[in-house]
């Protein structure tokens, strides 16, 4: 990295103006840089663009007339909304569960095969519509696919909220992490389910249990009292933790 981008991080969160989220800050040569954002890799990685002026007033109007920008879009209020990565039989049921909690007003989908009225993009498009929807949820059951897709929207400051069946029963004493889903039917009693599990329908997970992160508990599985999984745990339809070997997959 260049020297004149040492402390990026650190500087742009104090050199922010009201008018932009960020990436706009004083360089170290004492000219301003607004950044945004050229395109994608195949892997989803950006390729930076950079505006320069004499301050921060300018450099935001020069990425204004780049990107087609305007003030009004600049102060529309954001709103609840909700993106979907994946599309398929998971992503259709987390919607309806969304749609059940009544608290977005909108929410569409993100898919890198699938198309319909309701998909506006690939999962590597989110940057895109960030403006517009501030939470966005990955759908996909495959735990290291689900990982990658994780780590690129935390990486972009995406809102990766819970969304809990109304039908799950969920104990008050349990400890749930963040972006996990917990499908219809499913129980939690006094356990620790860590960041961005999949419950899925019918799941089980008895006290005292503790579910690593990034695991998918599928449909009808079990874990019973004080069983730990590591992260990245798959656990089969129909399966007993706790019972027989044999049982348990890891990925």
């Amino acid at each position: 990295m260049p020297a004149e981008y040492d402390g990026f991080a650190k500087e742009r969160k104090c050199k922010v103006t009201k008018k932009q989220e960020s990436y706009v800050y004083k360089r170290n040569d004492g000219r301003w840089e607004a950044r945004y954002i050229k395109n994608y890799s195949q892997e989803g990685k950006v390729t930076w663009g950079a505006v320069y002026g004499k301050s921060s007033d300018e450099v935001i109007k020069k990425r204004h007339e780049l990107l087609g920008d305007t003030e009004e879009a600049e102060k529309k209020p954001t709103g609840l909304n909700l993106l979907i990565l994946g599309a398929g039989s998971h992503g259709r049921n987390i919607k309806e569960m969304a749609e059940a909690l009544r608290v977005f007003r909108k929410i569409s989908f993100l898919d890198d095969k699938a198309s319909g009225d309701d998909i506006i993009g690939k999962c590597k498009d989110a940057i895109r519509f960030q403006k517009e929807y501030v939470c966005a949820f990955v759908a996909i059951g495959d735990n290291k696919k689900r990982k990658k897709w994780i780590n690129f929207l935390k990486e972009r400051g995406f809102i990766i909220p819970n969304i809990i069946s109304t039908s799950a029963t969920i104990s008050p004493k349990a400890v749930i992490g963040e972006g996990v889903a917990i499908m219809p039917q499913s129980t939690v009693n006094e356990s620790v389910i860590g960041d961005y599990c999949i419950l899925a329908s019918n799941s089980l997970i008895s006290n005292g249990a503790n579910i690593g992160s990034f695991s998918h508990i599928d449909c009808g599985s079990i874990v019973l009292k004080g069983k730990v999984l590591p992260e990245g745990t798959w656990v089969k339809s129909g399966t007993i933790i706790g019972v027989r070997k044999g049982e348990l997959c890891i990925t």
